[in-house]
């Protein structure tokens, strides 16, 4: 009964050859694996892919057909874990781009003592993957598949298209998992950037970014996800929340505030009061902060910093106030001033109208013919009439004297 199944894959196969046309020179699109080249990487030919896919951070499982995937991110299925890859081709006869509807795959094991194990091909159909894009949020479906932590061989891939296309090039799968933190190393570890093989442990441990549980990962705030972007954690954005409708679980605060959960949202805070611990306060407490009583209060430079910032409004219409003070001020001074140097003018003409009681007839005649008009305000107009008419009676008297 095998051997006759057998030979009836065989003659189907060879019937559906026949009907299709042969594509030669084949190879993977390099400008899309391009686009993620902490995940992809293509030999010369275009014809040997490297996928080094990551961890989830969530761990979670993949449980819906609909559920929208990240580009090189590991899912788990029961027990275990795969990633999905889309198979994308393009031929040397036209530069259309092709994906697969089903090719012969070949598991290629390589064991410890360098010696290999290959399967029996066995004839698979692609799926549809729906990817989406964090950065944009941007969804696509692409046909592939998912493989675990192995090295394939596909062939005799036909393609999806009006037409009936069988690839004749033979095509190879290398998939290389996340190395986690204490995964062993001799020299390097996968994703450098993240990753670093210790000297003293053989071990792969954090370069430069965080931790998360057994993962290294990149965040918003060290590269601004440039190192993983496909896997990295972003800060808490109100606004794309609300927009996407998404919850954003692992997304995460700047240094000295933190995350808050409210009317299912993320968002950041600066804590006002919260726990310390005394002897680490420089770690605990975020920055204008000190640990007193297991708690962290706001130093006194922070706090009048804070105090004395004033909303611009208010700094507006104090300034206009205070500029119309000013001139308030400056025209009450001014006539001050002006009436003060009349009181002094009067004042030095009665002192010379008593004087000139006692002085020669010249200089009272002398005196008496200022004119009132050079008086610097015009109140004084009747002081100097009086004053000349007083002149006058001394004068006469004198002369008839």
């Amino acid at each position: 009964m095998q051997h006759l199944l057998y030979y009836l894959f065989i003659i189907i196969f060879g019937l559906q050859i026949y009907h299709a046309k042969i594509l030669n020179g084949c190879r993977f699109v390099k400008k899309f694996y391009n686009t993620h080249p902490n995940i992809f990487e293509l030999n010369k030919n275009q014809t040997l892919l490297t996928v080094r896919p990551l961890y989830a951070l969530s761990n979670q499982s993949f449980s819906s057909i609909n559920q929208s995937l990240s580009i090189g991110i590991i899912y788990r299925f029961a027990n275990t874990y795969l990633v999905p890859v889309p198979l994308l081709f393009e031929c040397s006869e036209n530069e259309q781009i092709y994906t697969a509807n089903d090719c012969e795959f070949t598991i290629i094991d390589i064991r410890s003592d360098s010696s290999t194990r290959t399967t029996e091909p066995t004839r698979t159909t692609t799926v549809p993957l729906h990817f989406q894009e964090y950065s944009s949020l941007n969804t696509y479906s692409l046909h592939g598949a998912y493989f675990k932590q192995s090295t394939i061989a596909l062939r005799n891939c036909h393609l999806i298209s009006n037409e009936k296309f069988l690839i004749s090039d033979t095509f190879h799968l290398h998939i290389e998992f996340e190395q986690t933190i204490g995964t062993k190393c001799s020299e390097k570890c996968l994703h450098s950037q993240l990753y670093e093989c210790s000297s003293s442990s053989h071990t792969c441990q954090c370069r430069l970014s965080e931790k998360f549980g057994h993962l290294c990962i990149d965040t918003e705030l060290i590269s601004n996800c440039s190192y993983t972007s496909e896997r990295c954690r972003h800060l808490c954005h109100i606004k794309k929340q609300i927009r996407t409708g998404q919850i954003d679980h692992y997304c995460q605060c700047p240094l000295g505030t933190r995350r808050i959960y409210s009317n299912n949202i993320y968002h950041c805070e600066l804590p006002k009061l919260i726990e310390c611990d005394s002897q680490h306060s420089i770690t605990t407490c975020p920055k204008h902060y000190i640990c007193q009583n297991n708690q962290c209060i706001q130093t006194l430079l922070s706090r009048r910093i804070n105090e004395s910032i004033i909303s611009l409004p208010f700094i507006l219409i104090g300034l206009l106030i205070g500029a119309l003070l000013i001139i308030v001020i400056l025209i009450m001074g001014l006539l001050k001033m002006r009436s003060v140097k009349c009181v002094k003018f009067v004042h030095q003409k009665n002192v010379l109208s008593n004087h000139s009681v006692n002085s020669s007839p010249a200089t009272i005649t002398r005196l008496s013919t200022v004119p009132s008009s050079s008086s610097p305000c015009s109140t004084l107009s009747s002081s100097s009439k009086s004053t000349n008419k007083i002149l006058e009676k001394y004068t006469k008297i004198d002369l008839f004297e």
